[in-house]
């Protein structure tokens, strides 16, 4: 038997709660993939076997997904947008101060 491996990844430590990796693995368990290992709380590594691969055109996600919860765009927005607002803050009180 033929195994495949994928890593799937989150932008925020969402494996630490146990409850939510046991939701993402139990949608990942429809596609045949199991725990692996746990790399750490935004990292799990699985495997399955590649017999697998027939039944992926019928489930409702990608069974080759790699990312899990907040997309990194929008991790990295608001963390620019909030940049922003702290940049405009200093920049008003300095102006206004001085």
């Amino acid at each position: 038997m033929s195994l495949e491996y994928k890593t799937v990844q989150a932008q925020t430590p969402l494996f630490a709660d146990s409850k939510k990796m046991q939701e993402i693995l139990a949608v990942e368990a429809k596609a045949g993939w199991d725990l692996l290992e746990k790399e750490d709380n935004y990292r799990v590594k699985l495997q399955r076997s590649i017999d697998n691969r027939s039944n992926d055109e019928n489930l409702s996600f990608d069974a080759y997904r790699t990312t899990v919860g907040v997309s990194s765009v929008f991790t990295y927005g608001m963390t620019a947008l909030a940049t922003v607002m702290i940049v405009s803050v200093i920049l008003y009180f300095a102006f206004t101060t001085a």
